[in-house]
């Protein structure tokens, strides 16, 4: 097992094996490319991940597609925004504590 894909949801694989450009890996089924080096720890796309598009890991939406991601392509800071604030400022709501806002 060379990357997992750990919710249905997900639309990239967590890599638990550096991943070589051009190696092909197994994940849940498919036979994916891998289109560049892969490091440990990061991420590999297992759909098209079209700009401005969710990125998915563990049913988690972890950033937004700054760029088109191809099947196949390493998911890492370089292709996807960081979405924390955005994220937090839809659900705040879930920061709200008896009625006083947390700063955050």
């Amino acid at each position: 097992m060379r990357a997992i894909k750990v919710d249905k949801n997900d639309n990239v694989a967590v890599v638990v094996q550096d991943i070589k450009k051009g190696e092909r890996v197994s994940v849940e089924g498919m036979n994916i490319l891998s289109l560049q080096d892969i490091p440990v720890g990061h991420k590999m796309a297992l759909q098209e991940i079209q700009k401005d598009d969710i990125v998915m890991k563990y049913n988690v939406p972890i950033g937004k597609a700054i760029s088109d991601i191809t099947i196949g392509e390493h998911v890492h800071i370089h292709n996807v925004e960081d979405i924390t604030e955005e994220l937090c400022n839809e659900n705040k709501e879930v920061f709200i504590k008896k009625g006083e806002e947390i700063n955050l």
